[in-house]
């Protein structure tokens, strides 16, 4: 029996899109400004407080998996579609982009086709697309891909002890941090942030809810008559973790000192990313239940967009950022917002447009479908 329909994820997808811009937009800024500027505090909070952006990625990830197959029977059959699909909807798309930016970027240094054309068939590139590195926003699409190839795994596991289930938050934690612990004091793998392991509880903790959705849907409801002390406590675990990660970020990028205890910085990043997933989960029910019809269509709308606009936008933000400002300070504020206005909108649009009217259209943004869900 199919379950139903989740109209909520794609507004927290849509969110989490807009956390991503905003990264993006003010990544420039947050290294190019004086700390002494005025609004330079509200550059490092725009660049710091969306920073769990690809966590609730992966957690809509787990969720949305293990909400989906959790009860399927795991047949020979099931996997097989499983990976034909996932083919289409990441896989492709990977190798497309990876070899779009990577081309984009050498001819941008080169101007030269030929040495671009070459550079594609080089050791270089191959060592890129494998680690997901060919661009910068890429490792994203590369972790999904792993947690992909493990899925069938965890889901066989899961279904021979079900008693593991409820227990599926504190595996995640205890996994991610002995791969940390590990590779910091043994293997010391540079690309760290390119493998799964790095972000195993998000997932995790997206599978769980996955699995007990039902049980806890109310909880994710926000209603007076249904609030629970431990929601409080969840955002409040939010708000510190995120004052407190947007400060240890200020006084990095303000002194250019680098704290020696990355061990903080990762508890810090973790509880804030955590309880980031839920509180926006939750933000996204409200949101369906209370705003406007035509807000939340919006945010369905870019939610089921989210992962073109994710693998398109840093082109148009390349583009953007070629406009000069010449050195007026007021000048270069309102170009920092309008390369997120520039980016975000360009390339909801382009999306829109090639899954409207372009057949082929997976090849680049995976399956976009003809009518969307709307309330």
């Amino acid at each position: 029996m199919k379950r139903a329909h989740i109209n909520e994820l794609n507004i927290t997808r849509a969110l989490a899109i807009l956390a991503v811009l905003l990264i993006h937009s003010t990544s420039t800024p947050v290294t190019a400004l004086s700390s002494e500027s005025k609004l330079y505090p509200f550059y490092v909070f725009f660049n710091i407080f969306p920073k769990f952006a690809v966590p609730v990625f992966i957690f809509l990830s787990g969720f949305v998996l293990f909400y989906n197959y959790i009860q399927k029977d795991l047949t020979k059959e099931l996997i097989v579609s499983f990976y034909k699909k996932r083919m289409t909807q990441i896989l492709i798309p990977y190798l497309f982009f990876s070899i779009f930016y990577y081309a984009a970027m050498q001819f941008y240094v080169t101007h030269d086709l030929s040495l671009t054309w070459h550079a594609l068939f080089s050791i270089e590139f191959l060592e890129k697309l494998l680690i997901g590195k060919a661009y910068t926003h890429l490792y994203y699409i590369f972790i999904i891909v792993q947690f992909y190839l493990m899925f069938p795994l965890f889901l066989y596991i899961l279904k021979k002890k079900p008693a593991l289930s409820p227990h599926l938050i504190w595996i995640g934690f205890i996994l991610q941090w002995v791969f940390i612990l590990l590779n910091a004091e043994l293997w010391q793998y540079p690309y760290r942030g390119s493998i799964a392991f790095s972000y195993i509880l998000y997932f995790l903790a997206g599978a769980f809810l996955g699995i007990y959705f039902e049980k806890y849907k109310s909880w994710l409801q926000l209603k007076k008559e249904n609030f629970p002390i431990t929601i409080l406590f969840i955002w409040c675990i939010w708000l510190f973790s995120t004052i407190y990660n947007i400060y240890l970020y200020y006084f990095v990028f303000s002194t250019q000192t680098y704290l020696a205890n990355s061990i903080l910085f990762e508890l810090v990043f973790q509880l804030q990313s955590l309880t980031a997933c839920i509180g926006l989960l939750q933000f996204s029910f409200w949101i369906y239940d209370k705003w406007s019809n035509a807000l939340v269509n919006g945010f369905i709308n870019l939610g089921i967009v989210s992962f073109g606009v994710y693998l398109l936008h840093p082109f148009f933000l390349f583009l953007y950022r070629q406009i000069s400002t010449g050195g007026n300070s007021i000048i270069y504020h309102l170009w920092s917002v309008g390369g997120f206005i520039f980016a975000l909108f360009v390339s909801w649009m382009i999306v829109l447009l090639m899954g409207r009217f372009f057949k082929y259209h997976w090849i680049a943004f995976g399956p976009i479908p003809k009518k969307f869900p709307y309330k």
